[in-house]
This record gives C-alpha cells, structure tokens and sequence, in this order.
C-alpha cells in the first residue's frame, strides 16, 4: 500500500517536471554503489525516491475500536474493527545525475511541485481511492548537518544533492469490520455500571 500511494505521486511529479523518459523513480538509495539498476530501471542519472523511515502518527494512535455508523437501510448501527494505523512515511529524494547543475534543478522542481500542492486526496489522485487514503499531506523535513550525515553514513553512499519529506496520514488497516452490540441499557448494580 505504501509502494503504490507513492507510485501514485512519483507519477504526478514525474508529469510536473516533463522530461520525454520519466527522471523520478522508487527505489533504494543506498544501492547506488551497488547496482546501477532497480526493477529494471537505470538508477544512474535520475532522481531516487527512498523511503529512508516509517513511523506511527502518534497523534492518531488511540481511537476507538467500536464506532456507530448507517445501515444500508438508514438505521443506525454499531460496527466494531481494530483502529488502522496512520503513519508518517519520510522519504529522500536524492538527485544521481552526472551533471551537478541538473541535480539542483531536480531538487528545486521536487519542491516547487510540493510546494504547489502539498495535499493529495483521491479526487485528484484516483489511485488512492483503492487505497482507502483519505489525504496525504505531504511536509518538507529540515535535516541537521548531524543528521544528514548520520543518514547517508547509513545509507552507505556519497552525498547527492537531496531533500526529505514527510508524508503524513498514511493508514495501513487490514482488520476486518464486524458488527457490534449497541447500548440500550446503563444499569448502577452495587456501585458499578453494567451495560446491556
């Protein structure tokens, strides 16, 4: 899920910039000494979009596991499903191009698309609709010195003109829905409540 909602955008970005052959693609950075290739693909000269970590939206973390909903009939109705889990997934655009001047425009056209348009939502993204993604927001994440050398120290590779974003409200949710009982009664029974 998280390969195809950024498949998705790469697609759009990939659009905005308007070379003839697509100079944005997925796959891992840290390969570029490695292999000059990814799925076939040529990682020599282009733009590398790595996802470099994951992490949990923290602010999202404790919803409910019971929510009333609609019936197809109009009734209201209790539906029980574990929370999906909303995640912020940072990714590195790293500009491998031969020519230096090429890579800091690559960059600056990575900003400037999000810049344009930092909220993707299935309505201008169809793709995500499969997804159930309500929204991503996509936000650049300043790095340090010490943690930009700490993140290509790991990614085994020499710097390349390079830029982070963090794409929020990622939900990975593949609990099934079940229905639920709704509460008719409360009961106080020798100083506790029941519910039936």
């Amino acid at each position: 899920m998280i390969n195809q909602a950024i498949t998705a955008i790469i697609t759009r970005l990939n659009d905005y910039i308007g070379t003839a052959a697509p100079d944005v693609l997925l796959g891992n950075i840290s390969l570029l000494e490695v292999t000059s290739e990814v799925d076939g693909a040529s990682l020599s000269d282009r733009v590398v979009a790595s996802v470099v970590n994951i992490q949990q939206e923290k602010s999202m973390r404790n919803l409910p596991a019971k929510r009333s909903s609609l019936g197809p009939d109009g009734t209201p109705e209790v539906v029980q499903q574990e929370p999906g889990i909303p995640l912020n997934v940072y990714l590195l655009f790293g500009a491998n191009k031969s020519d230096y001047g090429v890579a800091l425009l690559r960059i600056t056209q990575v900003i400037s698309f999000f810049q344009r348009r930092s909220v993707f939502t299935p309505v201008e993204v169809p793709e995500l609709g499969p997804l159930d993604v309500k929204k991503l927001i996509f936000e650049l994440y300043s790095t340090n010195f010490t943690e930009l050398n700490q993140l290509w120290g790991i990614l085994g590779g020499k710097y390349v003109p390079s830029v982070v974003y963090k794409m929020r409200l990622c939900v990975i949710q593949d609990a099934p829905e079940t229905p639920s009982a709704m509460v008719e009664e409360i009961y106080l029974e020798a100083g506790h409540l029941t519910k039936r």
